[in-house]
């Protein structure tokens, strides 16, 4: 066991179930050999536990190394077998092996392949199981397995691509959000803004980005303490998720510096966004907007937005040291150039 532990340390979700479904597989199908002993075309059964076993034993290697088309590729292969075997008429240990095997791949679909192929795969399968199924004599009313349970096989497929596609949500909301506030963390940032660009590309929507700095937030932990200072965070977060549009997000980049997209805003509506908002935070911030422009990456509009959030800070800091040499008290406004 001990040697096998540097392997098992190098995989991830993917190459794991990968694994172990190929493996569940292999021994499916040595059952099949040893036992099922009418069973025709036993070469084609070989092949696919040939294939199995080195597939598993591959990923067992390669760990989180296996890319994802590997796993897509084996779901193609496996679909073929399924066709294949689903359609045996005189066979019915066969078909009925093969019906309890949906749910290992669709569960691989719903977790691992994105939604949209996902789910163009999952529905090519259902017709195509559903049209063998419907031409199989043994699934038919006075057949050797019946109707009942071709229509409890592709339920029970879409319930497992059902659970793996809300895994597959739920592992991304975790990998994308801030544990503290509960806002987006700086990865649900880029993928959120690199879609809305992709979608402004066809429908040349507006979409400003807003740069936020807490002020004197620093202050506010050396006197209060960092547990104030998360609180604070926390609790204005929580009152700009109910202040802002739906569609709008709000992201941590880290410490007290946030941003939020905004679709379908100009920077003039923007900014009416963001008095808003400021109406209902505890603590005073500056900020920075930035218009997309045609073409410009999501990178190059969150520099935009963090240059002119600093830029104003640079102004407002010259401000406060005239108002200090003067005598008098510095500026309390926050705001933007």
């Amino acid at each position: 066991m001990a040697g096998i532990r540097p392997f098992l340390r190098r995989q991830d979700a993917h190459s794991a179930y990968l694994m172990l479904a190929a493996l569940l597989l292999s021994l499916t199908l040595v059952a099949d050999l040893a036992f099922h002993r009418t069973m025709g075309n036993r070469w084609f059964v070989w092949v696919l536990l040939v294939l199995c076993l080195s597939g598993s034993f591959a990923t067992l290697l390669l760990g989180r190394r296996v890319p994802r088309w590997v796993g897509t590729a084996a779901v193609f292969l496996f679909m073929i077998a399924q066709v294949y075997f689903l359609g045996l008429a005189n066979d019915s240990a066969s078909v009925i092996a093969s019906v309890q095997q949906l749910p290992v791949v669709a569960f691989y679909l719903g977790w691992f392949v994105r939604p949209r192929f996902a789910m163009t795969l999952v529905a090519v399968s259902l017709v195509s199981f559903g049209a063998v199924m419907l031409r199989n004599p043994l699934f038919s009313a006075d057949g050797a397995i019946g109707v009942p349970v071709a229509v409890h096989a592709l339920l029970v497929m879409l319930f497992c691509y059902a659970s793996g596609t809300y895994l597959w949500r739920r592992q991304v909301r975790i990998a994308s959000t801030d544990p503290l506030t509960g806002a987006q963390n700086r990865t649900g940032l880029t993928d959120r803004l690199e879609y809305q660009l992709r979608k402004r590309a066809f429908s040349r929507a507006p979409l400003s980005v807003v740069a936020v700095d807490f002020d004197n937030f620093k202050q506010l932990n050396d006197t209060r303490g960092h547990a104030a200072g998360d609180l604070v965070l926390s609790r204005t977060v929580t009152a700009w998720k109910d202040a802002i549009r739906s569609g709008d997000s709000v992201t941590r980049l880290g410490g007290d510096e946030f941003a939020f997209i905004l679709p379908r805003a100009t920077a003039r509506e923007a900014q009416v966004i963001v008095d808003r908002l400021r109406e209902v935070s505890e603590q005073p911030w500056s900020w920075g907007i930035a218009q997309a422009l045609p073409g410009e990456s999501a990178d190059e509009l969150l520099a935009r937005a963090d240059a002119k959030l600093f830029a104003w800070k640079r102004v407002r800091r010259a401000r406060d040291e005239r108002r200090a040499r003067d005598g008098r008290p510095p500026g309390r406004e926050s705001g933007s150039p």
